[in-house]
């Protein structure tokens, strides 16, 4: 049962990372780190379709349009995230900056003033491991609590390096306050440290709202797309960072990298960023620790396997979240014909589903999750497997008009 439970970081290649999001939303941020925004913006309309005042969605299709350089899109859309979650200081900023890549300064200028106070940095740079600064920089009509047990977990394990143990504590606030902005800090610098690019950037994306270090994610957002050669977007985040932060030391590194960028001579002798370290960021030059996805993602890459007689858990899951869905599928099927426990069957049947369902076998997706849910009901996989199931049925109603691989 304890092994199940923290096998929902992987719903869908991670249950968006978290079980307390929509999967079509790590679906959707995978196809964004590959470059198939088209795709990544089918997944946030299948979203919309069945809840659209999804601040969430909107927020991430404007991120995907401007992207794609579809300023007057993006804006459109980041106006529809913040007029459903008005406290969405991140899509205010992303509006703001679709309209300074139109040229329009005033109107970026009007966005940003709509934000009021929300995502200003504190009055002075506050060291992560300084915990007197959760009471000054939390602010006491926030909708989100920083002081709560897990919380407080979470910031002490990565201060402390403990990576692994913060991303976990930040997964238990989003089960009990989904979208609490701290909890996707600790949790993206935490899968950054272990390499996880394409869960760091997208726990980081929604950081920017935490009141003492939202900032600080464009900067480790700026490290991601460093590694996978993105300077459009790395250059972009370093400019939002230089606007936020008050950390001069930072500053001068990240307007160095940006002039390079830029192709212009830095202002002061360059310094190699290994050599400048923001206060609560890793240098840029810092070797990551070494895991699979360590590198830059560009596709997902099957898994290479040792001849293995019995299939085990781990390694059907490890196949599933690489996109290596043929070897899932069969390391599954083998396990649901062994299984004696019906959680463990119930939840076989939920990932068989969800690997149809990333394979947009849509038809196949249902049965399966039908069987979750009408012969393991009492099951903690019943619920899941009954969204999952509702999802699929709308999906194969509405294949031809979705976007495939």
């Amino acid at each position: 049962m304890k092994n199940l439970r923290g096998i929902l970081l992987l719903l869908c290649t991670s249950s968006i990372v978290f079980a307390a999001e929509d999967p079509r939303f790590e679906q959707g941020a995978r196809f964004e780190a590959l470059g198939k925004y088209e795709n990544a913006l089918g997944e946030y309309r299948s979203i919309l379709a069945s809840d659209p005042h999804n601040a969430d969605a909107f927020y991430a299709a404007g991120s995907v349009r401007l992207k794609m350089k579809d300023y007057k899109g993006a804006i459109a859309n980041f106006q529809l995230a913040y007029k459903y979650a008005p406290k969405m200081a991140a899509a205010y900023e992303g509006a703001a900056s679709a309209y300074e890549k139109l040229g329009d300064k005033k109107s970026a200028a009007a966005e940003r003033a709509k934000i009021g106070g929300k995502s200003e940095s504190p009055k002075a740079e506050v060291k992560a491991e300084a915990p007197k600064a959760e009471k000054s920089a939390a602010k006491s009509d926030s909708k989100f609590s920083y002081s709560s047990a897990a919380f407080l977990k979470a910031k002490q394990a990565f201060n402390a390096k403990e990576y692994k143990t913060a991303c976990s504590a930040a997964r238990e606030v989003l089960l009990q306050e989904p979208g609490n902005p701290g909890a996707y800090y600790f949790a993206g610098a935490g899968r950054y440290e272990l390499g996880e690019m394409d869960k760091a950037e997208y726990n980081l994306k929604r950081a920017f709202d935490y009141p003492e270090l939202g900032y600080n994610a464009h900067y480790y957002l700026s490290l991601i797309y460093r590694k996978q050669g993105k300077k459009k977007e790395e250059l972009a985040e370093l400019e939002a960072y230089v606007r936020l932060s008050k950390n001069e030391t930072a500053i001068a590194s990240a307007k160095n990298r940006i002039a390079e960028l830029s192709g212009a001579e830095p202002k002061a002798p360059e310094a190699k960023p290994a050599e400048v370290k923001p206060a609560e960021v890793k240098p840029v030059e810092e070797k990551p620790v070494e895991t699979v996805e360590s590198k830059p993602v560009e596709a997902p890459k099957p898994v290479v396997q040792k001849k293995q007689t019995n299939p085990t858990m781990d390694l059907a899951n490890d196949a599933y979240r690489q996109g290596d869905y043929a070897s899932a599928l069969a390391q599954y099927q083998a396990l649901q014909k062994k299984s004696r426990d019906e959680n463990t069957k119930a939840y076989l049947l939920f990932q068989i589903g969800n690997v149809y369902r990333c394979r947009r076998d849509f038809r196949s997706a249902v049965a399966k999750y039908r069987e979750a849910v009408e012969y393991y009901p009492n099951s903690e996989w019943a619920n899941e497997a009954q969204r999952a199931w509702e999802d699929a049925v709308w999906q194969e109603k509405n294949a031809n008009a979705l976007p495939r691989r």
